[in-house]
């Protein structure tokens, strides 16, 4: 029944948005059980709270793009008016949400231009990622790429299950990745000890 399908996809119900978005449905529905409401209830939904259901505010439509934006997902105009959330796509592009999909992007605080050049992240464009940035002499412990690659570390989890496995995919030990910088922390924090206690010896001893 095409009112679950909607309600099952996060569609608004109410009477006035059907009268916008599916005009063809709520005409079809009214004539066969004789109103709106029947038709809701007869699809064991409550129409009470169909009528109490939130509008699409610019404020709703921010907050969703940027949670999507938080799960990685494919923001592309396309992507998001098919599979993820069309609803979204609808609102977001009509005159009282933001005109379009770029102005909705860019009042996330997102860039637009690197949206639309989105590509999905598969193995191989983890694995080329993550040698690049061991070339570059990045530190790649679990903590340092979720606080700044987190991209990449959530698309290398998904794909490889654990970030030790993506690291060994790309050839890199991930033993030692994982040991090397909480070893640096404690060997520069004894290094600071030995100079400031090295300071306090060279003070004592010069003459008053």
């Amino acid at each position: 029944m095409e009112i679950l399908q909607l309600y099952a996809s996060g569609g608004e119900l109410n009477y006035s948005s059907m009268a916008e978005t599916q005009p063809s449905l709520l005409r079809a529905a009214t004539r066969h059980f004789g109103s709106w409401r029947s038709a809701v209830e007869f699809a064991g939904l409550s129409y009470d709270e169909i009528r109490k259901y939130r509008a699409w505010s610019r404020a709703r439509i921010i907050a969703r793009i940027v949670e999507l934006h938080r799960q990685n997902a494919d923001l592309s105009w396309r992507n998001v008016s098919e599979k993820v959330d069309p609803q979204l796509a609808a609102a977001a592009t009509k005159p009282r949400g933001f005109g379009s999909w770029q102005a909705a992007i860019e009042a996330a605080g997102l860039d637009y231009d690197s949206i639309r050049r989105y590509r999905r992240w598969d193995e191989e464009r983890i694995v080329a990622g993550l040698r690049a940035l061991a070339a570059q002499g990045v530190r790649l412990n679990s903590k340092e790429a979720q606080a700044s690659y987190i991209t990449l570390f959530a698309a290398a989890v998904r794909h490889f299950e654990r970030w030790d496995r993506a690291l060994e995919a790309a050839g890199l030990n991930a033993r030692a990745i994982r040991m090397r910088a909480p070893f640096q922390r404690r060997r520069s924090h004894r290094r600071s000890l030995v100079e400031l206690f090295g300071r306090r010896e060279r003070l004592r001893r010069c003459p008053k």
